[in-house]
């Protein structure tokens, strides 16, 4: 069994490779704007050097967020395209959960039985993606709520946590530093990226239903720019908003495949 597992959710490619529960390669590319150019030429260099072909891939597990759109798309979309290449199922992650699971548990916290982490991922000016989880040593991080998009008061707020993590921290240092005034978690910005071994361990750890074959949903929780900035696009194009809402929802409306289902 050859699983593929790739991420793009912050501007950065990561792509690993394991045969049953063994990681045979992993690479990771910084790509805040040439990811396009880099994901298939890298994933088919890889596969060569392992002396292996498209076809011999049976699964493939995405992160699908939360994250930025260019990327989430740009994984989803080639796991769609080996999918309906190679028969391959298909499966999503959430990037916040692998981060969780990143946390070098047994180094730094070798007496603790469990922590609560708050993972928080860049979304953008005064916005994080952000969820808790229960973390334990040799065990995969359980989820505390739901992924979310936060204000940074509210990514500060609520059930105080152990540790906080991710993206959303490091460009928001400052404000968590002055906000957590006193018992303070312990920040740990350079946690921004999911390791190779995590997520693994989570496409390892995902049940037999959640592999699927059909083309998988992106996890978007920031608001969408396009619906954000309508009036403003309509009037540049020449549209009445009502005609640009109606472009939009062509566009972003579900693939003809999923259409086609719907109506058989």
């Amino acid at each position: 069994m050859n699983t593929l597992i790739m991420n793009a959710a912050e501007g950065r490619i990561q792509i690993a490779l394991a045969q049953e529960e063994t990681l045979l390669c992993a690479q990771e590319w910084s790509a805040p704007s040439k990811g396009t150019e880099l994901l298939t030429p890298v994933l088919a260099d890889m596969l060569g050097r392992l002396g292996l072909r498209p076809a011999s891939v049976d699964r493939i597990a995405c992160v699908a967020g939360p994250g930025s759109f260019t990327g989430l798309r740009l994984v989803l979309t080639t796991a769609a395209a080996f999918r309906r290449a190679t028969g391959a199922s298909v499966a999503p992650l959430n990037v916040l959960q692998a981060l969780a699971a990143s946390l070098p548990f047994a180094a730094l916290f070798p007496d603790r039985p469990s922590l609560r982490v708050r993972a928080v991922t860049h979304a953008r000016r005064g916005l994080v993606h952000g969820q808790d989880f229960l973390v334990s040593p040799g065990s995969l991080p359980l989820p505390q709520g739901e992924p979310a998009m936060w204000e940074l008061t509210a990514a500060c707020g609520g059930q105080r946590p152990d540790v906080v993590i991710g993206s959303g921290l490091a460009r928001n240092l400052a404000h968590f530093q002055d906000t957590f005034t006193s018992e303070a978690p312990l920040f740990l910005p350079s946690v921004i990226h999911p390791t190779p071994e995590a997520l693994l361990a989570l496409t390892l750890s995902l049940p037999g239903d959640a592999w699927v074959q059909r083309d998988l949903d992106p996890l978007y929780l920031r608001p969408c720019d396009a619906v954000d900035n309508l009036a403003s696009i309509a009037a540049k194009r020449g549209q009445a908003p009502e005609e640009a809402l109606a472009q939009l929802d062509r566009l972003l409306g579900p693939a003809p495949e999923d259409v086609i289902r719907e109506k058989a």
